[in-house]
């Protein structure tokens, strides 16, 4: 499968516990996502790089990788044409952000565990333990040999599968949907654009049955167009 490095929007490092609670509020809109951004509260990295995910708490613990892939990884949730998901879309479209990773699951192999297993011996990004008692760390990947090892074991990897709520799915399909129309009435339209990726937190099947973990909203973004 197709899962690349990407350039995130995230919270400050040290100031992720002011930033968390208040996502409804920063995500509300693009004034208040840019006054984030300037304020410090937000940041948004200068270069591209996956992102290890762990999920600690109660029935165990799970590692994903946070990757790009092709919204088309997104087809389980295209059928979904309620006014809710309509809305949805629209929101993501104007915010030109995706608020949180979708949850996909696919064949991890013993090596890929084996590299992400060395990312999270060094210090992690974010440790947050949430009102359900459930603590979320996250860890960077940009070094060239590391990205280049994971990249190459996820481009092994079959096309994974939604774990999500496909009413999720549906809105960020119809969010890409919208911005490339929108791109297409202007002249503009490549099929490279970054709404025609969206990001994911690729988790071992063999980890995960039913509804996967979630990333909270906002401690990982992907910018899908320009704002």
């Amino acid at each position: 499968m197709k899962a690349l490095p990407f350039p995130c929007i995230r919270p400050a490092q040290d100031r992720v516990l002011e930033a968390l609670p208040a996502m409804g509020s920063i995500l509300s809109g693009n004034d208040a996502l840019r006054g984030a951004l300037a304020d410090g509260l937000m940041l948004k990295d200068p270069g591209a790089a996956y992102y290890v995910y762990e999920c600690s708490g109660e029935p165990g613990r799970v590692t994903g990788v946070v990757a790009i892939c092709p919204t088309s990884v997104l087809a389980d949730g295209k059928g979904d044409a309620s006014a809710d998901v309509a809305a949805a879309a629209r929101a993501i479209a104007e915010l030109k952000v995706q608020p949180r990773p979708v949850s996909l699951a696919y064949e991890a192999s013993p090596v890929m565990d084996i590299i992400l297993g060395a990312a999270k011996e060094g210090a992690s990004l974010y440790a947050v333990t949430d009102p359900a008692g459930i603590t979320h760390r996250a860890w960077e990947v940009k070094r060239e040999d590391a990205v280049g090892a994971i990249r190459a074991m996820l481009d092994q990897a079959p096309e994974p599968a939604l774990t999500d709520d496909p009413a999720y799915a549906a809105a960020l399909t119809g969010a890409s949907q919208l911005l490339a129309d929108e791109a297409r009435a202007a002249g503009t339209y490549t099929g490279k654009e970054p709404f025609n990726f969206t990001v994911a937190v690729l988790f071992p099947a063999a980890q995960v049955s039913g509804a996967a973990p979630q990333v909270p909203t906002g401690l990982l973004t992907h910018q899908v167009a320009r704002f």
